[in-house]
C-alpha cells in the first residue's frame, strides 16, 4: 500500500489537504483551479489547471479570471512555481494575468515572471502583445511597488510560440511541452502535451474536436477536454436560442455527446471533462452524452480537484483547503534579500497633509 508521512493511502482516498504529503520521484498531481464558463461564479473559476511534478517543477496553464484564488487556498509559494503557460487569450483563460504578476510579485516571488503563449495571424492576437498591454497598463501600480518589493519581481519573461506549428516548447529538467493548434472560433489557440518521467497529460485548452488533438494526444495517463453545457441546458438555463446555444456549445466548443468520441479515439488512462457548468442539474445529462462514446475512467472536472498520477494507480480527490490563507513564507529569503530600486516620491504637498510624517 502506497504511504506518505506514515499515514496510508486509503486513508487519504477521498481528500487532499495540501502541505501533509510529499511527492514522490516519479508522481504527477494535478489540480484543477477553474474549470467553469466565461461567467466567473463562487462554485467554478474560469480556467487555470496546476501540474505539479516530483522533480520540483510547478506549471499553471490558464489563469482565467477568479482562478488564483484557488492556487492561493493551496498556500503553495509563488517563488515555486516555474511557469505560466496560456492556451489562448480569451479573459477565461487569462484574465487573472494581474494577480499572477503582481498578486505573486506581492505574495514573495523575487524573480521574473515566466510565461509561455501562442502567436496570432497578426502580432496584436498574439500573447506578446497581450502581456505588453497589461504591463502598460498597470503602470502606476508596479512604479508605486517599486522599492517596496524586490525589483526582478516586476519583471515579466514572455515566451512566444507559433500557433500554427506542431513543436516542443519546452524541455528542461526532463519535462518536454509540446504545443499543436487548436480549432476554437479564430486562428490562435493551441492544445498542450506534458510528457515527463515516462507520465504524460494533455490538455485541450478550448476547441471543438479536431484531427489535430486526436494525432497529438494518444497515450495520455490523464487527458482534459473541454465539453461545453448542452445545447438544451444552454437554451434553458443560460436563456440562448437554439441558433447561439448550437454556435456556443457546438462550434466554439465541443458537445458532450463529441467529446467521448475523442476520447475513444485516443484512449487515455483516465479522462476528464471541464468549461462546463457543473450542477446537480446538469451533470447525470452531461455523463450521458459522454458515455455515447467513451465508457473509460472518466471526471466530470470541478475546482480544486486532484488527480494524483503514476504509473501504477490515479487517484482522484477535492483539496480540503482554508479561506484565510496568507502568503507561504517557506521560500521569503530571496524575497527578503533582493535588490530594490529607489520609491517614487510623492508630491511635497500631499506629503505635507499627513497626520503622523514618514517622509
Amino acid at each position: 500500500m502506497l504511504r506518505r508521512e506514515g499515514v496510508s493511502m486509503s486513508t487519504k482516498r477521498d481528500y487532499y489537504f495540501p502541505n501533509t504529503e510529499e511527492l514522490a520521484p516519479d508522481e504527477m498531481r494535478i489540480t484543477a483551479l477553474g474549470t467553469g464558463r466565461p461567467f466567473v461564479r463562487r462554485a467554478q473559476a474560469n480556467c487555470s489547471w496546476l501540474i505539479e511534478l516530483g522533480n520540483g517543477d510547478k506549471f499553471v496553464w490558464d489563469f482565467g479570471s477568479g482562478s488564483q484564488v484557488n492556487f492561493t487556498a493551496l498556500e503553495i509559494p509563488h517563488q515555486d512555481v516555474t511557469a505560466y503557460f496560456a492556451t489562448h487569450l480569451h479573459a477565461d483563460h487569462v484574465g487573472d494575468f494581474a494577480q499572477v504578476w503582481i498578486g505573486s510579485w506581492a505574495g514573495g516571488r523575487s524573480k521574473p515572471l515566466v510565461m509561455y503563449g501562442p502567436s496570432g495571424p497578426e502580432p496584436k492576437y498574439g500573447m506578446k502583445h497581450f502581456v505588453q498591454k497589461q504591463v502598460e497598463s498597470f503602470a502606476w501600480d508596479t512604479d508605486t511597488r517599486l522599492g517596496l518589493l524586490p525589483d526582478a519581481g516586476a519583471e515579466v519573461e514572455v515566451h512566444e510560440f507559433d500557433f500554427a506549428r506542431t513543436q516542443v516548447i519546452y524541455d528542461r529538467n526532463g519535462v518536454v511541452i509540446k504545443s499543436f493548434p487548436a480549432i476554437h472560433i479564430y486562428d490562435g489557440p493551441v492544445s498542450f502535451r506534458l510528457e515527463w518521467n515516462g507520465l504524460c497529460f494533455v490538455f485541450s485548452g478550448d476547441t471543438t474536436p479536431s484531427q489535430f488533438f486526436v494525432d497529438n494526444a494518444k497515450g495520455a495517463d490523464l487527458m482534459v477536454h473541454e465539453a461545453f453545457n448542452t445545447v438544451s441546458q444552454l437554451m434553458e438555463r443560460s436563456g440562448y436560442d437554439e441558433r447561439m446555444a448550437k454556435g456556443i456549445g457546438t462550434i466554439a466548443h465541443t458537445a458532450p455527446s463529441e467529446v467521448g468520441h475523442v476520447f475513444a479515439r485516443t484512449q487515455p488512462r483516465h479522462a476528464v471533462i471541464y468549461h462546463f457548468f457543473n450542477d446537480f442539474d446538469t451533470a447525470g445529462e452531461m455523463e450521458r452524452d459522454v458515455r455515447q462514446g467513451w465508457q473509460g475512467p472518466l471526471s466530470l472536472a470541478q475546482d480544486l480537484m486532484v488527480f494524483n498520477v503514476t504509473k501504477d494507480e490515479i487517484l482522484v480527490r477535492m483539496a480540503v483547503t482554508p479561506d484565510h490563507v496568507w502568503p507561504n513564507k517557506k521560500e521569503h529569503s530571496s524575497f527578503l534579500s533582493g535588490s530594490r530600486k529607489q520609491r517614487l516620491q510623492m508630491s511635497r504637498w500631499l506629503a505635507d497633509q499627513q497626520l503622523f510624517p514618514k517622509f
